[in-house]
């Protein structure tokens, strides 16, 4: 692989050069500012670059949108010593302007970082792969190394058509198998012991999410799906409780999200986790899936927001079904997987308060979330 280091640093750039010759690469160009990168990468268009962002001249964040835009390499590293949350808002532009992004790491970072990032440019997964052939292994890794992070999708109120929530997405940003995201994808993670250790790292990101938009002045409310695997840790509700205590976040900006099959599955847990999300102030949103979950909505003994797939719109029977829960437990109705905007006036006819889906927004992550939909919703 070509790989290009850009730092303005003499010391930083040489240890940098240094591990990766280590971990076995030896074509490897540097540069001391983003100009000259920016001429290299035109002149040998590198596999891998490798940048830091607080650069004299063209800093950093001017030169990745022009390797964004000249489409001048496969894949970007950052590697920086500013704060962990400017790191990844930068990485939210990198990947919004269509680099593939192996990770945004503050210095000083280790070898075996490193290498897994670089692994990882080699070993390709998709956002829509699964991780069936991920060893658990591999997964504890990506735990430890705190690689699971929160992207969003917005959900609109149907009367006013204004974004009022955000669902957080859990994203697993390897630096070994590449990314994937969502509940689905990330099922295995839920047969580990520390489920727990990657929900809590998904909702501290979700919460900084939240705390940042309260200040640009978004009044909704940032939702977080916990998996069964996680509910298990039965002090985990409490110590989501703590976090949003200490980040000024009461239970009207933050919730939490239960899966329908989770009373289904163990309900013991869910209906635990339901009433200490309740006896914490939180706001309660469940989640149908299928006809089979409704089964066991006669445990749920209160929510905010229940929703249903929108395909079950068109049938009177769940959908009345899925109403009477909703007024047993005094929530409103949403749905999920509306792929069309033309689906929004049968919503009123249905008495369906919320809606959410690809009609709606794509998951993004935090940067692009405010310029497309908060910053236009007050």
């Amino acid at each position: 692989m070509h790989i290009l280091v850009v730092d303005d640093h003499d010391f930083t750039r040489s240890m940098t050069v240094r591990l990766l010759h280590d971990i076995g690469q030896t074509d490897i160009a540097e540069c001391r500012d983003g100009a000259e990168a920016l001429a290299s990468a035109r002149a040998q268009r590198p596999d891998i670059v490798l940048t830091d962002l607080n650069m004299p001249g063209m800093d950093g964040m001017t030169f990745i949108r022009q390797l964004a835009k000249q489409k001048l390499t496969d894949s970007l590293i950052i590697l920086s010593g500013l704060e962990l949350s400017v790191l990844r808002a930068v990485e939210s532009l990198a990947v919004v302007s269509g680099l593939r992004v192996l990770g945004a790491v503050a210095k000083p970072f280790r070898k075996d970082a490193l290498a897994s990032m670089l692994h990882a440019h080699s070993h390709p997964l998709s956002a829509s792969g699964s991780a069936g052939d991920i060893d658990l292994a591999g997964l504890e890794r990506g735990i430890a190394m705190e690689e699971f992070k929160a992207w969003y999708v917005p959900i609109l109120d149907v009367k006013s058509l204004r974004t009022v929530a955000l669902e957080a997405v859990p994203r697993w940003e390897s630096r070994e198998y590449g990314t994937l995201m969502g509940l689905n994808a990330l099922a295995p993670v839920n047969r580990l012991a520390a489920a727990p250790e990657a929900a809590k790292q998904v909702v501290r990101d979700a919460m900084l999410g939240a705390a940042l938009w309260r200040q640009m002045g978004w009044r909704g409310t940032v939702i977080v799906p916990l998996g069964l695997g996680a509910l298990r840790d039965e002090s985990l509700l409490d110590w989501i409780h703590a976090q949003a205590r200490i980040n000024g976040i009461s239970g009207h900006v933050f919730a939490i999200a239960l899966e329908g099959a989770a009373f289904t599955e163990d309900a013991g847990t869910a209906a635990f986790a339901l009433a200490r999300a309740l006896m914490n102030e939180f706001a309660v949103i469940v989640h149908l899936r299928t006809p089979e979950d409704l089964a066991a909505m006669n445990l749920l003994t209160a929510s905010s927001t229940i929703t249903c797939p929108a395909s079950w719109v068109s049938d009177p029977v769940l959908l009345h079904r899925v109403h009477e829960c909703a007024s047993r437990t005094r929530a409103v109705v949403g749905v999920t997987n509306v792929d069309e905007a033309r689906l929004f006036d049968a919503m009123h006819e249905a008495r369906i308060h919320l809606v959410q889906g690809t009609a709606v927004g794509e998951p993004a992550g935090a940067a692009e979330t405010y310029e497309t939909h908060l910053r236009v919703s007050g």
